[in-house]
């Protein structure tokens, strides 16, 4: 069977995977969290050695991390150094000849970063060129140019049949970081149930314009396809319909399907997402095309919920660092396959590092 091929749009930015695969695999690994220190050398060894072992595991034709890929947070013992620590995991994934992409977490930018949301773009892009844009069937698929809507990057990946015919659409939407205090403020975000802010910050929201260019690569793609296309969103951040379809499914509501997975997440309301809301989901519903949103954030928690004819799926994170002892808890980590067929249909499976 001929090798997937990758093929890269300098004028959209649009990166373009063809495969003849019956079976094409997207891994999505989450919130890795390294931290490179001395303090955090240990865990950080274990983080890619988890990476690894599940890659190794299902054989995936793409890897997506969905945020908090690193943890610049000198103040808690890690390292400020980020710039370092994307060289490192990006060295890792291209020894593995898997192609990967990338959406930020909260984490990714924080403040006092070695590099802030314009700089980790432009390494982003130079490790892209290096890697030659995925051309040799590897490397990180990071666009020269993106969008220009709100967010530090915003990617569309097709999926395609060697026909020519689309297979999945892939949409890496930045849930950016957190809320400036004008926005939060303006919100009243700070007043509501859940109030999800973190050292006085409040988590930041997938922005209306992010919501349009979804909704206009969609439609476009249908006019080409001549029929509805069938599309998967990556995330970091939970939309609200995760709190909404968690809610309903502990009332024991018909509304929600429940699939695999739990969520044990301690902070208020167990799911952390932003106060403010998105009409992602409303569009996504409208239009009929996603079947699956995937995100990470919350470390306990890795639930799948079908809500209005979406899936809701958490993936299982990697972290080995940041929450409290989650270092030596094994059941919350792993990764989430997957598998999309030549036809559109989608399967996600559930992979925990502990039975890999």
């Amino acid at each position: 069977m001929e090798e997937n091929r990758i093929k890269y749009d300098k004028a959209t930015g649009i990166y373009t995977v063809v495969s003849d695969k019956e079976d094409f695999r997207i891994l999505q690994l989450t919130d890795i969290h390294l931290g490179g220190t001395i303090i955090t050398a240990g865990h950080d060894r274990k983080a890619i050695l988890a990476c690894e072992k599940l890659i190794r595991y299902s054989r995936p034709d793409l890897v997506v991390v969905t945020g908090d890929l690193t943890y610049p947070m000198k103040g808690l013992k890690y390292s400020y150094d980020n710039e370092r620590l994307v060289k490192r995991f990006s060295r890792f994934m291209t020894k593995t000849g898997v192609p990967w992409a990338f959406t930020y977490g909260n984490h990714d930018t924080e403040i006092g970063a070695k590099l802030g949301p314009e700089e980790l773009d432009r390494l982003m892009m130079r490790i892209s060129r290096k890697n030659g844009f995925g051309k040799d069937g590897k490397g990180l698929l990071y666009p020269q140019k993106g969008p220009e809507i709100y967010g530090r990057m915003n990617q569309l990946i097709e999926i395609r049949n060697s026909s020519g015919s689309l297979r999945q659409a892939v949409f890496l939407l930045d849930s950016n970081a957190y809320l400036s205090a004008e926005d939060a403020s303006c919100c009243n975000a700070k007043r509501r149930t859940g109030l999800n802010i973190m050292k006085g910050r409040e988590y930041d929201y997938i922005h209306d314009d992010q919501v349009n260019w979804y909704r206009e690569e969609v439609l476009r793609l249908e006019r080409e396809e001549k029929k509805q296309v069938s599309s998967l969103i990556f995330t970091h951040i939970p939309l609200q319909q995760y709190k909404t379809a968690f809610d309903l499914y502990r009332e024991g509501s018909s509304e929600v399907t429940y699939f695999f997975g739990f969520n044990e997440e301690k902070k208020v309301g167990k799911i952390c997402c932003s106060s403010v809301p998105s009409r992602l989901f409303d569009t996504a519903r409208e239009l009929g095309s996603t079947k699956g949103i995937f995100c990470g954030h919350d470390h306990y928690n890795n639930m799948s919920l079908e809500y209005e004819g979406i899936r809701l799926t958490y993936g299982m994170s990697i972290d080995y660092n940041v929450m409290h002892m989650i270092a030596w808890k094994k059941r919350q980590r792993g990764g989430t396959l997957v598998r999309c067929s030549v036809d559109g249909g989608m399967e996600i499976e559930q992979l925990p590092l502990m039975s890999v």
